[in-house]
């Protein structure tokens, strides 16, 4: 996928690292189906991708993916907040790099003021596994995300429909981020068009207003440009 600011989960192959580690050391963090931070299982779904979509460009995998897959973002996330409840505040769909396993990857903001990563299978809906914040800036990441959810009055689900309304097609991931350029609070949602082109929607999250979009090219399949603002009506 796609590597932009707002792919802000934390990255399955870093916690995949930590667990080898902890696995060849003697630790018990591998064996655990719901993990925290220090380790886990690769997630095994119900849908995988074949070795050579694994290695596909970009916006080809993302084409991929959301052939393969069997539960919307909308769907995914409701699985994790029922699972964790609090306020979703992204979302991706991922495959694993060692088995190709295909997820929704949600993060939540739990009621117990911590984050809270999903694991979803994306083609049964199941809860595959699930881990706490526990690193050494868990507690500043929470008071960032804490402020980022203050200022947010426009939520994942009608973010992600503003950016449905304006390019048709599939969500492939979302997240609630701080815009580099002014610090405002922002929706960043990736969405695979009917046009099979990635798209990405940036939209603000105190106004519900779309900032801008863009068709994002990679090396080897770049089609025309339709880069600019895009104002929203509503």
């Amino acid at each position: 996928m796609k590597a932009p600011a707002k792919r802000t989960l934390t990255p399955r192959a870093v916690v995949l690292a930590t667990a080898a580690a902890v696995a060849l050391i003697g630790g018990t963090g591998a064996a655990t189906a719901f993990a925290d931070d220090d380790g886990g299982p690769a997630p095994q779904s119900s849908v995988q991708l074949s070795q050579n979509e694994r290695h596909l460009d970009d916006t080809a995998k993302d084409r991929a993916q959301v052939k393969a897959d069997k539960i919307s973002q909308s769907q995914a996330t409701a699985k994790a907040l029922k699972a964790v409840p609090g306020t979703a505040t992204s979302a991706e769909l991922d495959d694993d790099d060692r088995n190709g396993s295909l997820v929704w990857e949600v993060e939540v903001f739990g009621k117990d003021h911590k984050s809270h990563e999903v694991i979803i299978d994306a083609g049964s809906g199941k809860v595959l596994s699930q881990h706490t914040d526990r690193d050494d800036d868990a507690a500043e990441d929470a008071a960032e995300t804490q402020a980022l959810l203050r200022a947010d009055k426009t939520g994942h689900d009608k973010a992600t429909d503003k950016a449905l309304k304006a390019v048709p097609g599939t969500v492939v991931s979302y997240s609630l981020d701080d815009n580099d350029h002014n610090g405002s609070t922002i929706w960043e949602v990736d969405v695979l068009g009917k046009d099979h082109k990635s798209h990405d929607v940036t939209i603000d999250a105190a106004s519900g207003k779309i900032l801008n979009q863009h068709i994002d090219h990679d090396d080897n399949d770049s089609q025309g440009d339709n880069d600019g603002d895009d104002g929203d009506d509503d």
